[in-house]
């Protein structure tokens, strides 16, 4: 049986970290024997397949040490399981410790796990020193086309393969289904409470809309501990612009798909994107979806005026219009909420497990 490890920080936070849990699912149920190993001491998604947290038991030293102790886990476990493929999850912008960790660690075949249109997260330092740094790693995986294109254009790998995220579409539709009460008509977005997602900006474009005059709310799902300072901000805001009845911003929620699944209308406001599973488990929910057409992802989800909109990249006054057009046009409205499966075939786990199982055992040979 072919033994294949998954590397992550955690499994907990984001799409990334979710995804990692799921292809598990996928590459046990067809017959590989997947460890997990993260990093962190945060696990929280399910998964498939042993779990070797190397931050559960580290010792309290200085944090260069327990960076040390943790590559010399890694290398340990590595090394005794004898795996045949690690798929790389880590970001990875720190340039010498990619080098001390490829040179010395990472000596099995390695696919790197490129999972947001930011490639610099993944691809440490310039180009030239990119491309000699991984060039051992057997393959690169993306999550959209687009990502994969910008790779060979701007680094010039030509062992780029794309192959979407996986997501769950029945369990989705199942946690969706569960009984629940929502008294408020509202519209949704979510995510972490960072800079990249722009919430304080989609703010000024549901101030601007007359959505909040015509009562419907926003609920904004992504409290986060780590973003206490962008939280504040954002609440300030909302007071500012006399909105505290209106918006609500609420913590992550254990099953997000009930609020999908009752809201109006989902959108995204991000600057960049790697494939945004919110989307595809919005319009799973049988929601409508509203984006920009930021690099990259939601092009390759949404199709335009059937199941969602797609609104010109950072445009915020453009982004207005689409809110009071997808609530304000009910025959626009109705025509996207019938079609938000139009495009889920191809991100189903039936689909993408063959996709794999074809990538890996060509890897593999």
């Amino acid at each position: 049986m072919r033994s294949i490890v998954i590397l992550i920080e955690k499994l907990n936070g984001g799409g990334a970290e979710r995804s990692a849990g799921e292809l598990s699912m996928i590459l046990d149920a067809l017959g590989y024997n997947v460890t997990l190993i993260t990093l962190l001491d945060d696990i929280a998604y399910p998964f498939s397949g042993d779990l070797i947290n190397l931050g559960k038991n580290t010792t309290k030293v200085s944090r260069l040490g327990i960076k040390f102790q943790k590559y010399i886990s890694l290398q340990r476990a590595i090394s005794k399981g004898n795996y045949q493929l690690i798929l790389d999850f880590r970001l990875k912008e720190n340039p010498y410790r990619e080098a001390l960790l490829n040179y010395l660690v990472l000596k099995t075949k390695a696919i790197n796990m490129i999972r947001s249109y930011h490639v610099k997260w993944y691809l440490s330092g310039p180009a030239f020193f990119s491309k000699y740094l991984y060039r051992n790693y057997v393959g690169i995986n993306t999550v959209s086309v687009k990502i994969q294109e910008h790779i060979e254009h701007r680094y010039g790998f030509k062992n780029v393969k794309t192959i979407y995220s996986p997501v769950h579409l029945n369990e989705i539709k199942k946690q969706a289904a569960e009984d629940a009460v929502f008294l408020d008509r509202y519209v949704i977005a979510l995510g972490r409470l960072d800079a990249n997602k722009q919430f304080d900006k989609l703010l000024d474009a549901y101030n601007n809309s007359v959505l909040h005059k015509d009562g419907i709310k926003l609920y904004i799902l992504g409290n986060d501990p780590q973003c206490d300072s962008i939280k504040v901000l954002l609440l300030e805001k909302i007071k500012a612009y006399n909105l505290e009845d209106k918006v609500q911003v609420l913590p992550f929620a254990k099953n997000p798909f009930l609020y999908m699944k009752h809201a109006l209308f989902l959108i995204l406001s991000s600057k960049n994107e790697g494939l945004p599973r919110v989307l595809i488990e919005a319009l799973a929910c049988g929601t409508p979806v509203i984006a920009f057409n930021c690099d990259s992802g939601p092009s390759e989800i949404i199709s335009h005026e059937k199941n969602g909109l797609l609104v010109e990249n950072q445009n915020f006054v453009a982004l207005t219009k689409a809110l009071n057009r997808l609530y304000t046009d009910k025959v626009l409205y109705e025509q996207c909420k019938q079609h938000c499966d139009f495009t889920l075939d191809k991100f189903s786990t039936d689909t993408i497990g063959k996709q794999w199982k074809h990538y890996i055992d060509g890897i593999l040979g």
